[in-house]
Parts: C-alpha cells; sequence; structure tokens
C-alpha cells in the first residue's frame, strides 16, 4: 500500500515538475495575432500593449483618455516600436454605447482579422475605508467598472473570439480570493468578476476559448499613488454623517491614511513586468495556467 502511495505521490511530482520546466515554457504562434486591451492609459495595460507590439502582435488599444496618456499618446509610442499594428479607441467601460462602438470601430480597421484575446485590464481601486462611510454610490462605482465593465467587454467581443477559439484574459486580484478591513466595494467587486470569469470558462470551453484570471497582489502602478488614496478617502468622509464621524473621529481618518500608505510602501512590488509576464502568457502560453 506504501509502495503504490509513493509511486502515486511521485508521478504527481513528476507531473508538475514537467508542467512547471518545460510545458508551460511553450508558447503558440504569436506573431500577427490581434488583440483587444482595455486600460491602456497607464500601469499594466499601457506596459503589455507596448510589449506585444514589439512580439509583432496586432494590438487594438482601448483607453478612458483620448489625449495626455490616452490615445494619442499610446499611439505615437506603439508606432515606434514597428512591428505590429496598433490602432487606439476611446472607451469608457461603464458605457454600453462606447463598448459597442469601439467593436464597430475594431471591425471597421481589422475587417479580415479574427480576434485571438480579449485582455480586461480597466479597472479602479474602490478604496475609501469602513463600510460605515460608505453609500451603495460607492459599491456601483466599483462594480460598475471592475465587474460590468469586463461583462460588457466579453458580451460586445466574445462572439469575435469564439470565429478563432481564443482566449479571454482578466485582471483580478488576490482580494478576489481574500478579504480584508476597509476593502468593501473593491473585494465585492473582484469576488464578483471571478466569479462571472469561472461561469464563463464552462460556458465558452464548447467552442474552444479559454478564460484565464490573473490575481496579483498590489503593485506600483498609479492606482496606488499616496495623492489618489488621501483624495478618495477625503471625498468619501465628506459625505459621511456627522454621527459616523463622531463615532471614528477624525484621527482615525488620518491614521487610516497614513497606515494604509505605509503598507503600500512596505509590499508593494515596484516590479510591474511581472504581471505583464502573466497576461503574456495567459494569451500565448502553449498551457496556460487558469489562474
Amino acid at each position: 500500500m506504501l509502495s503504490i502511495l509513493f509511486w502515486m505521490a511521485s508521478m504527481l511530482f513528476a507531473y508538475f515538475v514537467l508542467k512547471r520546466l518545460f510545458l508551460e515554457q511553450l508558447y503558440i504562434d504569436y506573431v500577427g495575432k490581434f488583440v483587444f486591451i482595455t486600460g491602456c492609459d497607464s500601469g499594466f495595460g499601457r506596459l503589455l500593449a507596448l510589449r506585444l507590439l514589439k512580439m509583432g502582435v496586432n494590438v487594438f488599444a482601448g483607453c478612458y483618455t483620448e489625449f495626455l496618456q490616452g490615445c494619442a499618446n499610446i499611439l505615437k509610442q506603439g508606432r515606434r516600436i514597428g512591428r505590429g499594428q496598433i490602432h487606439t479607441v476611446q472607451i469608457d467601460i461603464t458605457d454600453d454605447k462606447s463598448v459597442m462602438n469601439a467593436r464597430v470601430i475594431r471591425l471597421k480597421y481589422f475587417q479580415n482579422a479574427h480576434l485571438h484575446g480579449i485582455v480586461n485590464n480597466a479597472g479602479v481601486f474602490a478604496i475609501f475605508g469602513p463600510d460605515d462611510w460608505c453609500s451603495t454610490e460607492e459599491y456601483l462605482a466599483s462594480l460598475n467598472v471592475n465587474t460590468l465593465g469586463a461583462i460588457r467587454v466579453c458580451h460586445k467581443f466574445l462572439p469575435l473570439v469564439k470565429k478563432c477559439k481564443g482566449r479571454v484574459v482578466t485582471m483580478g486580484s488576490t482580494a478576489g480570493r481574500l478579504h480584508g478591513l476597509y476593502v468593501g466595494p473593491y473585494v465585492t467587486a473582484k469576488f464578483a468578476v471571478e466569479a462571472y470569469m469561472d461561469c464563463l470558462r464552462l460556458e465558452m470551453r464548447p467552442f474552444g476559448v479559454s478564460v484565464h484570471i490573473l490575481e496579483p497582489g498590489a503593485f506600483k502602478t498609479d492606482l496606488l499613488s499616496e495623492e489618489a488614496q488621501h483624495a478618495r478617502v477625503n471625498k468619501i468622509w465628506e459625505k459621511v454623517p456627522s454621527v459616523v464621524k463622531n463615532e471614528y473621529g477624525e484621527q482615525f481618518k488620518e491614521n487610516f491614511k497614513v497606515a494604509w500608505q505605509t503598507g503600500v510602501d512596505l509590499v508593494a512590488n515596484p516590479n510591474l513586468q511581472w504581471v505583464v509576464d502573466n497576461y503574456v502568457h495567459a494569451l500565448f502560453g502553449f498551457w496556460p495556467r487558469l489562474r
């Protein structure tokens, strides 16, 4: 009996080593394929778009802003690279018409090209403080971007991905697996989008479409900047009823801001390319992980 258990454990270990060291290092042919990415204004989305262009992948880059860090800027950067094609579109994933417009523009410019992948990268970091400070407005704002935004994009672009048995890759979070203090709106939305993708994975399997979720921890992007965090907390504090303010006190708010930023400074990873590497593997790995 022990010898059988040892043999089974050895086979499982050998499979794990083979998968990690060999199968997961293989990639499918990616040159010339088309990928649509949301949230290319900055951070992971922008870095992924530029990485794919260098690889010879054609990128349809969705940006929330048209100028500054948005469409015009990444278009200029992308064209310098010169390998893959790049086209940009201004898109607000909280607006159904805007998402449909992005699909129409995509069909206009890439009529004869199948869409290999969707990358639901766009998101907001909805950290405001205790639930006592939040209204349904904060929850809806987070859900509208982090959950419903990804659903809108999938509804409009999945038919194009199904044609070539492509892939859907979505930015989840460790917050989509673990809860925490003072992160109600964000955690709720991340749990929800991961649940949606888990359902979608099963439904798309018969069509040959695979669905993948990235679950990074804290990384030093613009979403985690000290200025942005303080602005969110101060804005929500202004709307908190006087009774609740008296319960917590002004000092609690200030301590919360300092403690949160201290935690970010301690644990946030500055190497954004780690996440980009995982995006690329989810899109083009021969044996990509589901998470």
